[in-house]
């Protein structure tokens, strides 16, 4: 662990609004804890906030709505705020003594009807094309990456799954992230994830405590798809060798359904980088930084043979009254 953090001393600042209303300078006092959590997959978004309630305001006339709105911008005096994006309270909790109020939120555009449990068959399409047909079906914008590469159904069912479980399960069969961000919903070839340029540098001497994990087990050389038609009667098959030199000579073996031996190829494909992926893992923390955000990339430094770039797939932002502004990640190598 780092004795002393090589960066400035900047004082942490934020901007909060509720039901579209500036409250900052009021509730400023009470405000002990912002959390703001930032994720790959399905549900991106979560914020929680922390407030003294001596006064009894929280659970007296100011006691909020749930469903109601709540917006967050954090960051330092004199730079520019990142804003944390729209969220709904979900969940309200008071503590004490001393009286605390916390309230929960999940971001505003992943709504109960995502979660709700659903069946629907999809006829001719595409992955890329059924989750524009759910975006659609919730006014959500899909943003893919460019020439991404896309795989072709007759038909794909859903069957008791939430919306969001479904596209889940479409993005980790055919190697996609997949995550509604805002009025967005983000359907992203992972290889595009991680083939982008790092964003930033993390040195191991302005971290305040780091962990890493390098393992084999669930670690394969290659993956093998085999599926039996039913109406065809025949046997569809597909290998895939890793890329990378693997410490086993394990093949991961699938049953899932496939109607060629392209989608076969596709499906093993991902299936071995959804589990090679997890080969080298951190958590660090550090100095907050609002440029630190899921789904980007950056190069770590200072830890020999387990330096590389890394793919954020987390990042927990925390600005407490009594140590200031922090920033913890998850992300994995990817080079």
């Amino acid at each position: 662990m780092a004795t002393a953090l090589a960066y400035p001393v900047r004082s942490p600042n934020w901007i909060l609004t509720y039901q579209g209303i500036d409250i900052t300078t009021e509730v400023g006092p009470m405000v002990r804890t912002i959390y703001y959590y930032d994720r790959l997959g399905s549900a991106s978004g979560e914020l929680e906030i922390e407030f003294e309630d001596r006064d009894k305001l929280w659970q007296g006339p100011w006691y909020p709505a749930l469903g109601d709105e709540v917006n967050v911008s954090i960051g330092y005096q004199g730079e520019e705020l990142q804003p944390c994006g729209t969220f709904q309270v979900d969940e309200l909790e008071l503590d004490g003594p001393p009286d605390v109020m916390k309230i929960r939120c999940l971001a505003a555009f992943i709504t109960p009807a995502m979660r709700t449990l659903n069946s629907a068959g999809y006829e001719g399409q595409t992955i890329l094309g059924i989750a524009e047909t759910i975006a659609n079906k919730y006014s959500l914008q899909l943003i893919t990456a460019p020439k991404t590469p896309d795989v072709a159904y007759e038909r794909v069912t859903q069957k008791r799954e939430t919306d969001l479980e479904f596209l889940r399960r479409l993005a980790d069969e055919h190697g996609y992230d997949f995550t509604v961000r805002g009025s967005l919903m983000v359907f992203y070839a992972l290889e595009a994830l991680e083939s982008a340029a790092p964003v930033i540098t993390i040195e191991r001497s302005n971290t305040l405590r780091f962990g890493f994990r390098n393992r084999s087990r669930g670690i394969y050389a290659g993956a093998q798809v085999a599926y039996q038609d039913p109406v065809g009667k025949r046997l569809i098959a597909a290998t895939q060798s890793s890329a990378e030199t693997t410490p086993t000579a394990n093949t991961l073996k699938l049953v899932t359904r496939c109607e060629n031996g392209s989608q076969a190829a596709v499906k093993a494909a991902a299936g071995l980088h959804f589990h090679d992926m997890r080969f080298i893992e951190t958590a660090i923390d550090g100095p907050g930084s609002a440029a630190l955000a899921a789904g980007i990339t950056v190069a770590i430094s200072g830890w020999g043979v387990l330096d590389g770039t890394y793919l954020v797939e987390s990042a927990r932002h925390r600005i407490d009254r009594a140590t200031g502004y922090t920033t913890a990640i998850a992300a994995r190598r990817v080079s």
